[in-house]
C-alpha cells in the first residue's frame, strides 16, 4: 500500500508539472487573482486525490467500494445525458444508443485483464475529461471568475469519474495507477486543446460526444449492478 500511495504522488507531481506549461499557453497571468495554471493544477490534483483514496483503501475494503460502484456511475452517466439532451436532443439521443452499442461490442474484447467494461468506461471518461478540459479552458478565457467557479465543480465531479474508474482497475495495480494517469492526460490535453480548435466543433458534435460518454457509462452501470446483484443472488442463504 506504501508503494501505491508513493505512485500516487509521483503521478501528482507529474500531472501538476505537465498541467502547468499546457494552461499557461495563451492564458494572461493571474487574472482574478488565480492564475489559470494553478485551476488546472487543483483539477488535476483533485482528480487524483480521488484515484489515490481508491488506491490507498483496494485491498482492504475493495467489496464495500465495488457496491458504490453502479450508482456510482449511473449517476455520472445520467447528468453527462441529461446535459446532452438539454442542448441538443436528437444528437443526444444517437450519442446514447451509440455508447450502449460500445460497450456491447466491446463485450469479450477487453485491453486488460480488467474487463472490457472497464476499458470501455475508461474510454469514455478520458474523452469526458477532455471535454471538461476544453470548456474550462474557453469559459475561463471568457471570464476567469467564472472560470474559477466552474473548476471547482468540475473539480468535486472528477474526483468521483477517477473514483469510479479506479475501483473499476482495482484487481491489477498497474493498470489503476495507469489509468488514472490516463484521465489526467485527457483532461491536459483538453484545455490545450481549448484554445484553438474546441469553437470550431459544432455544438451539435460536442453534445453527441456527451451523450455518448453518458451512454457507455450508463450501460456500464447497469452490467456492473447486474453483476454484483447476480452475484448476490447466487450465494445461499446462511
Amino acid at each position: 500500500m506504501t508503494r501505491a500511495l508513493r505512485r500516487v504522488v509521483a503521478v501528482a507531481a507529474g500531472g501538476v508539472v505537465f498541467a502547468t506549461p499546457a494552461a499557461a499557453h495563451g492564458v494572461n497571468a493571474a487574472t482574478a487573482g488565480l492564475g489559470f495554471p494553478h485551476v488546472v493544477a487543483a483539477s488535476v490534483g483533485a482528480s487524483l486525490l480521488g484515484g489515490g483514496v481508491v488506491l490507498g483503501v483496494a485491498g482492504r475494503h475493495t467489496p464495500s467500494i465495488r457496491g458504490v460502484v453502479p450508482c456510482l456511475f449511473l449517476a455520472l452517466g445520467g447528468l453527462s445525458v441529461a446535459l446532452a439532451v438539454d442542448s441538443t436532443p436528437v444528437g443526444a439521443g444517437l450519442g446514447v444508443g451509440g455508447g450502449v452499442g460500445l460497450v456491447g461490442l466491446a463485450r469479450g474484447r477487453a485491453f486488460t485483464d480488467c474487463g472490457a467494461c472497464a476499458d470501455a468506461a475508461l474510454g469514455a471518461v478520458t474523452l469526458h475529461r477532455g471535454l471538461e478540459g476544453a470548456v474550462l479552458a474557453t469559459v475561463y478565457a471568457a471570464d476567469a471568475t467564472l472560470g474559477v467557479v466552474g473548476a471547482a465543480v468540475l473539480a468535486v465531479h472528477a474526483m468521483a469519474e477517477t473514483a469510479a474508474i479506479g475501483s473499476l482497475y482495482t484487481a491489477s495495480r498497474r493498470h489503476a495507477v495507469g489509468a488514472v494517469c490516463l484521465l489526467q492526460v485527457g483532461f491536459v490535453g483538453g484545455v490545450a486543446a481549448g484554445w484553438s480548435v474546441v469553437d470550431a466543433v459544432p455544438a451539435v458534435v460536442e453534445a453527441g460526444l456527451l451523450a455518448l460518454v453518458g451512454g457507455v457509462l450508463l450501460a456500464v452501470g447497469a452490467r456492473e449492478g447486474y453483476l454484483r446483484y447476480a452475484t448476490r443472488q447466487s450465494v445461499p442463504a446462511a
